[in-house]
């Protein structure tokens, strides 16, 4: 039995377990980088989440990966899928034969950057980075933003100060966008964030961010 014999029996199988396990979930693609939910569904779907298989392990603090099982025939890597009963996640990961990864995404961010000022001679106003100056490159889009374990302390070191968080965010990639460091992120909570690593892996996005306290 060749590999994609096997792949469309495993994902048959996924799709009758998930009839019986799951609920019925909407199945998005996105066509632009804007509001990828906002998009007419690919399909409906009926889907189950789980920390692992056995379904014997529950969700805990901290971890954003998810294991998905739906049939995975007309489901792409970065789609999303919304459910009623779990949330929205996006699919990370299809490795072969293997469980389907996803993350769920518990924010709606939007990524800004700072177009650099032109150059002029002589005493010019300031010239850092201002609101007025910023422009979007990516908006409303599912993403997971996990507080980190440590913080980052402010050089004054002050005795009542406390540390500026750090955050890990996922999210699905986008073909020909680019993400720097010091590109801005905006929840939909409101809180700012200042890009400091960024790392386009298989799976999506990971962006180390700071938390900017404005």
């Amino acid at each position: 039995m060749d590999a994609m014999r096997l792949a469309a029996i495993i994902n048959a199988s996924n799709g009758r377990a998930a009839k019986r396990l799951g609920s019925l979930t909407t199945h998005y693609r996105a066509a632009g980088l804007s509001d990828p939910l906002s998009a007419p569904p690919v399909q409906q779907l009926c889907a189950t989440f789980t920390a692992n298989t056995s379904y014997q392990v529950p969700e805990r603090f901290g971890k954003a990966t998810w294991i998905g099982t739906f049939d995975a025939t007309d489901v792409h890597a970065g789609d999303f899928l919304v459910s009623p009963v779990d949330g929205t996640f996006f699919v990370a990961a299809m490795p072969g034969l293997l469980p389907v990864l996803c993350v769920r995404t518990e924010r709606i961010i939007s990524v800004l950057r700072t177009t650099p000022e032109q150059e002029h001679s002589g005493l010019q106003d300031y010239g850092g980075t201002t609101q007025a100056a910023e422009r979007v490159m990516l908006s409303s889009w599912p993403a997971s933003i996990l507080m980190g374990a440590r913080g980052e302390r402010s050089p004054l070191s002050l005795p009542s100060e406390v540390r500026i968080p750090w955050f890990t965010v996922l999210m699905a990639d986008f073909d020909g966008l680019l993400i720097r460091s010091g590109d801005i992120l905006i929840d939909d909570l409101g809180r700012r964030f200042i890009a400091s690593g960024t790392e386009l892996t298989h799976m999506g996005w990971r962006i180390t961010a700071m938390l900017a306290m404005v």
